[in-house]
């Protein structure tokens, strides 16, 4: 078996953490690409085999950067990235902006893995089958009418709900996908989207829950699977051989493919997000295909 090099962002903890342990199980290379380098050492040093850290803010345009500088110095390819890492701060009640200016949700959850995806593109086209990874979420289900505001995506003009801005990141997400595997049409290179379920979530890492939120979760938790079966998914979807012909998919545990929204599969929605996308991030795309024209 030949040894893949795999990148998995926000892998401190949750399903991103048990993703990284069952590959690196199965003797591949995992790089955990978190904030705190502090966390991730001592996750690497849980793992064990082969597992690097990279110090990664994806709410900082520069810490993408510095990270991408980095992985180009170090790997010739990369054959898989699971942009896994997401900001779903439930305590928040207004906007916040990143350094750079932008509405973080927007930032961390959807412009920063297509930064982060254009930067490595690359590398995964280096690899003998490269994987990009999304991550969409199940609860897109109770908001079956929501849409990418192409005009006010930051909350800017519009009052400012937590969730409604992270499943619209989401569902940036899962267009993005669908524009990838476009572009990747003609590539050995992959694109694929993993619709997260209803996951036991961890509530210490939001101390400022209010009580009846708490209460919620607790009795979500007993419809919920288990972080290390969710990662079952997403270890499928980086290493097995049944994954090597799929793109532009929609998969969810237990490793299946489902159908898309009517609105992420519109050909002229895909066009005006992504455009939106790149034009906030002010840059044009590494790579773009085109049909060739039929004589």
């Amino acid at each position: 078996m030949k040894q893949k090099t795999i990148i998995i962002t926000g892998a401190n903890s949750g399903i991103g953490k048990e993703a990284a342990r069952q590959i690196s199980a199965q003797g591949h290379r995992v790089i955990l690409a978190c904030r705190n380098p502090e966390r991730a050492h001592e996750t690497a040093r849980e793992i064990g085999g082969e597992t690097l850290t990279g110090q990664l803010d994806l709410a900082s345009r520069s810490s993408i950067h510095r990270f991408t500088d980095w992985i180009h110095q170090e790997f010739d390819t990369v054959d898989v990235l699971i942009n896994n890492a997401a900001d779903f701060d439930l305590s928040r009640t207004e906007p916040e902006r990143t350094v750079d200016g932008f509405e973080r949700i927007w930032f961390t959850n959807h412009l920063a893995p297509a930064l982060l995806t254009d930067r490595l593109l690359d590398r995964l086209i280096s690899s003998p089958q490269g994987r990009i990874i999304n991550i969409s979420s199940k609860g897109l289900m109770v908001h079956p009418f929501l849409t990418v505001d192409l005009k006010d995506p930051m909350f800017k003009n519009r009052p400012f709900s937590v969730s409604k801005a992270y499943y619209q990141s989401k569902l940036a997400q899962t267009i993005h996908t669908q524009w990838l595997a476009g572009q990747l049409t003609g590539t050995m290179v992959t694109a694929n989207c993993i619709r997260v379920t209803n996951v036991r979530v961890d509530l210490s890492r939001f101390p400022d829950l209010p009580q009846w939120m708490i209460n919620l979760y607790r009795l979500k938790s007993l419809f919920s699977i288990t972080p290390e079966q969710m990662a079952e998914t997403y270890t499928k979807a980086a290493l097995n051989t049944e994954a090597c012909n799929i793109s532009g998919a929609l998969l969810e545990h237990p490793f299946k493919e489902n159908a898309l929204p009517v609105y992420a599969k519109d050909p002229l929605v895909i066009e005006q997000v992504m455009h939106l996308t790149y034009r906030q991030l002010g840059i044009t795309p590494s790579i773009s295909y085109e049909v060739p024209a039929s004589d």
